[in-house]
């Protein structure tokens, strides 16, 4: 009998033992899932974003959805893209936003329809949140992200011949909200700096061109961007405009237009493609 009691013993400590050794034991830990959020856009941009996510080879099984999820027909898709994941397992599902910045609109109206926020004001159509049974884990835009700044730095080297004597003049789309645009701006400030201290650049700075916004607002972020140019020139600096977008295709063919008559060096290359997103989009998901 005391042999059996022993033997159970040392059973028991061994199955103890390899449970503390296994970091996440059957049974432990929740299935989970990952839901890729994207604007909706060209097919050239709905196939730069689906090579970027086949690319990050996420852990997890996921869906991609494209929109901004304001009207009924991509509300039921978003709905069944949940309910997709939850029937296959997830109890929790990683989000991550393919976009630009947190100070949006869409930014607020995908966190809304997820049960995370409260309505944005701006919604006109009678939607509600999806019904959902997982907890839904958010990741931040890319903002002001080390990814950001590596790719920027090459858009910027790529145009470059001597970055003591060059001004970095980093141009983006912009919101509409004034709100919005201020808290971006203080965003691109953090970036600028960034990027000026690992480029070695004698200044670097962001514009927002506010291009969805009413006219009298985006004629004066371009005469802001126009007078940012010339101020280079008048430093005896070169300018280089580079864009912060996700794909090509985008406003560079009006940033274009917009700086007639001026001299400047231009690099109209997107973030997309780039292998360092796929990377970015894998590291949001533990």
């Amino acid at each position: 009998m005391g042999k059996v009691v022993r033997a159970v013993q040392a059973w028991g400590l061994t199955l103890i033992l390899a449970m503390s050794l296994c970091p996440n034991p059957v049974g432990a830990a929740p299935e989970a899932a990952v839901l890729v959020l994207a604007p909706g856009g060209s097919s050239t941009w709905t196939k730069s974003v689906k090579r970027a996510v086949k690319e990050a080879r996420l852990p997890y099984p996921y869906r991609l959805f494209f929109g901004m999820g304001d009207n009924a027909s991509e509300q039921r898709e978003l709905q069944e893209m949940i309910a997709d994941l939850e029937n296959g397992g997830a109890h929790t599902i990683y989000v991550v936003p393919v976009l630009i910045s947190s100070y949006s609109e869409v930014w607020r109206q995908w966190k809304y329809l997820l049960g995370i926020d409260v309505q944005p004001g701006f919604m006109n159509n009678p939607l509600f949140p999806v019904q959902k049974h997982s907890s839904i884990h958010f990741s931040d835009p890319l903002n002001d992200s080390a990814v950001v700044v590596e790719i920027l730095l090459d858009r910027a080297h790529e145009i470059s011949s001597n970055p003591a004597k060059e001004s970095v003049i980093i141009v983006t789309r912009g919101p509409n909200d004034n709100s919005d645009n201020l808290r971006w701006i203080q965003i691109l400030q953090n970036l600028s700096s960034r990027i000026k201290e690992r480029g070695g650049y004698k200044s670097v700075e962001s514009v927002t061109l506010r291009d969805d916004a009413p006219a009298a607002i985006r004629e004066q972020a371009v005469e802001y961007l126009r007078q940012r140019v010339k101020a280079a020139e008048k430093a005896n600096t070169r300018a280089l405009v580079v864009t912060l977008l996700l794909i090509p295709g985008g406003i560079e063919h009006k940033i274009g237009l917009e700086l007639r008559g001026l001299t400047y060096a231009f690099n109209t290359k997107a973030l997309l493609p780039d292998s360092r997103i796929s990377e970015w989009i894998r590291s949001q998901v533990p």
